[in-house]
């Protein structure tokens, strides 16, 4: 079974992650997912939607079991990939949508943030970039793009104290543009995306392009970060995603 899967609704496409149980970014996955932004370039379809498959999770962003014990190829790698991804999700001209349909924190809410209309579920769904919870800064690309999609006025704690926000909270924050019932979502977005898909397209992408132009001229600026690997592996970090992979094994066999 793929671990992105394609699918189409009229002039629209949906990648939706199939990696049980939390949809975690992982390498191959982050490789699925650039093949099929190669499709989707290649293609164009009229506008693209991004969805979690199976369960309660959107995504949980990148795997926590297996963080602690990568090598530093291995992070360096893995850096490249997920930045490349994301990014080159949040250039497509064309409309991205997310339809978010569980918990999305840390590489989950970045990926949901490459998209620029965003529609959550109601209920106990979480959105957050807990990333400095274990440790972690976001790659400074990674960072802008963020720094683009939240509301100013939120972006402190968003970003500084990696809370975890619930519907209502993500709503506020800008994190999310709607929520809805999980019957309603995927309807709701491919609504959303119907619409956007009947703007002429060029003129569409254009207004895009000038929307991110400030992001882009940060990202552009920032280059390698190799503050991030250098952080990765203080003892500090390292204890701290440790630890965090302790409370996860404990609440799976608890």
């Amino acid at each position: 079974m793929p671990l992105v899967d394609w699918s189409t609704e009229g002039a629209v496409t949906v990648l939706t992650l199939r990696n049980p149980p939390a949809n975690a970014l992982r390498r191959a996955l982050l490789r699925e997912l650039a093949g099929a932004l190669d499709r989707v370039e290649a293609e164009k379809p009229r506008a693209l939607v991004l969805s979690g498959g199976g369960g309660k999770f959107f995504s949980a962003g990148l795997d926590l079991m297996e963080l602690p014990d990568l090598s530093r190829s291995d992070v360096e790698a893995l850096g490249t990939e997920l930045v490349g991804a994301l990014l080159r999700l949040f250039r497509l001209p064309c409309p991205v949508l997310a339809a978010v349909n569980g918990h999305a924190v840390a590489g989950g809410a970045l990926l949901a943030l490459t998209a620029e209309r965003r529609v959550g579920v109601c209920g106990g769904a979480l959105f957050g970039l807990n990333e400095v919870q274990v440790g972690l800064p976001l790659p400074a690309p990674l960072f802008e793009l963020v720094r683009s999609e939240v509301d100013e006025a939120h972006a402190g704690r968003v970003l500084l104290e990696g809370h975890n926000h619930t519907v209502d909270e993500a709503l506020a924050a800008g994190l999310l543009h709607e929520a809805v019932s999980p019957g309603e979502l995927m309807d709701r977005t491919l609504t959303l995306a119907r619409k956007l898909a009947s703007v002429p397209q060029s003129a569409y992408a254009r207004m895009k392009e000038l929307l991110r132009s400030s992001a882009e001229e940060r990202i552009g600026r920032q280059g390698q970060d190799a503050d991030f690997v250098r952080i990765w592996f203080e003892p500090e970090t390292q204890a701290a995603m440790r630890a965090a992979r302790d409370r996860l094994k404990g609440r799976s066999t608890g």
